[in-house]
């Protein structure tokens, strides 16, 4: 699902890149490590994404959101989930 840029806050590389380091870039789901910036690229399947749980790209409270690899971010969104972003 392609990320939708206008939905999100300005800062919101900011507030991603935060959830990512207060995980140690593992993720949430199945702790896998993922890469790091500045760290070579191997596979999609370690590149650390950051999920709204109610998929509300607005919605940023800290505890709504989840850090995921890149597998466990695409099997949140392909449970059935609702995305209704249009308010």
């Amino acid at each position: 699902m392609p990320m939708k840029r206008e939905l999100y806050p300005d800062n919101w590389k900011e507030i991603a890149a935060a959830k990512k380091e207060a995980v140690d870039w593992k993720c949430e789901d199945c702790g896998r490590q993922c890469r790091k910036p500045g760290e070579k690229f191997d596979t999609h399947a370690r590149t650390m994404t950051v999920h709204h749980i109610d998929h509300d790209p607005g919605n940023c409270d800290p505890d709504n959101l989840a850090a995921l690899c890149a597998g466990c971010h695409l099997k949140r969104h392909r449970k059935g989930y609702k995305h209704d972003f249009s308010g």
